[in-house]
């Protein structure tokens, strides 16, 4: 019997005020590269992940089992940069054999509509499957888009991902509900679809249309070449944990929080000159830190003060910036 969808186990800041105390530093905790659901820490290049399993569903993405083909996408807010990798947790059932992987991506994806298409690439056999989790089918597939790497502009995306394999078993993507995320939607708005022929549904359709009710989201990231960059996770009021990679190893940066964007000039010291995408007014969270190898982390205790406001990185020696990202 074939199945598109699997239910799986059901598991029975202007002013320092913003801030309930000096960040605890965690620097090295990205270790990489094996690392969702463990405890451990993500690969350092993903600059986009929806979640770990919340073990509701698992959703058809596979090509060449007893499916014919099947895709299932679901939306990413990009940020802009070349994407060098993709990367997604799996259930499979038994006889399954995976021997390649597919992406594609869309703008403008709708019930019905595909939108347009911006990159797709095909039997990417450079790729790992790891184990992990209390079965001995559950797999984080991570996969190397070297010699075909794509650049995307800044915008909302649809990506599919899917495995292909030999004419035998099934695959499936699984639902999410966030769980340590990072970037842009985190696993929480739905809009995730189905395209497949095969189980009759030609055009991209709502997977609440086929199974019902719910925020389904899928558990997929993207990983990309984005240089120095910052990612932001966790919940505010609450621990917000700040993550950096592409920095200038063993050197100092600083971590600024405003409560706006904007293009505010520093106007003194080193640095004097560089333009930030922070607003007039900002706090330095931490004044100088050690970059360590190039990609660490530091844990904020927020108050509802830093909620919804703006982090930015500054190195010292160079003064090169990173992006600015939103407290969530």
């Amino acid at each position: 019997m074939k199945h598109v969808a699997l239910s799986v186990w059901v598991i029975a800041l202007i002013a320092g005020a913003a801030f309930a105390q000096t960040p605890t530093l965690t620097s090295g905790e990205i270790i990489g590269p094996h690392a969702f659901g463990s405890g451990n820490a993500r690969p350092q290049a993903v600059c986009w992940y929806n979640g770990d399993l919340d073990y509701r569903q698992g959703f058809a993405c596979d090509r060449n089992t007893l499916v014919t083909a099947a895709w299932t996408f679901d939306d990413v807010d990009w940020e802009g940069g070349k994407v060098t990798g993709f990367l997604g947790q799996f259930i499979t059932n038994a006889n399954t054999t995976i021997v390649a992987t597919d992406i594609i991506v869309y703008r403008g994806m709708g019930e019905g509509e595909f939108g347009t298409l911006m990159a797709e690439v095909r039997d990417v056999t450079d790729f790992t499957l790891t184990r992990f989790g209390w079965f001995s089918n559950q797999y984080i597939l991570e996969a190397n888009l070297e010699g075909f790497s794509f650049n995307l502009p800044p915008d909302t995306y649809h990506i599919g991902i899917r495995v292909v394999g030999i004419g035998q078993g099934q695959a499936f993507a699984v639902t999410t509900s966030g769980s340590n995320a990072v970037g842009s939607p985190r696993g929480n708005n739905g809009r995730s679809f189905l395209q497949s022929n095969f189980f009759g549904y030609p055009l991209p359709m709502p997977w609440e249309n086929i199974i019902g009710p719910g925020r389904w989201d899928v558990s997929f990231g993207l990983v990309c070449d984005g240089g120095y960059h910052l990612t932001l996770s966790g919940i505010c009021p609450g621990l917000v944990r700040i993550e950096w990679r592409g920095a200038d190893s063993n050197r100092q940066h600083a971590i600024l929080f405003s409560r706006n964007e904007g293009g505010f000039i520093i106007q003194g010291g080193s640095c004097a000159g560089t333009q930030l995408g922070l607003g007039a007014y900002y706090l330095q969270i931490y004044n100088t830190i050690s970059t360590g190898n190039g990609a660490g982390s530091v844990h904020a205790a927020t108050r509802s003060g830093a909620c919804g406001g703006y982090v930015q990185l500054i190195q010292t020696h160079s003064c090169a910036t990173s992006n600015v990202a939103q407290i969530p």
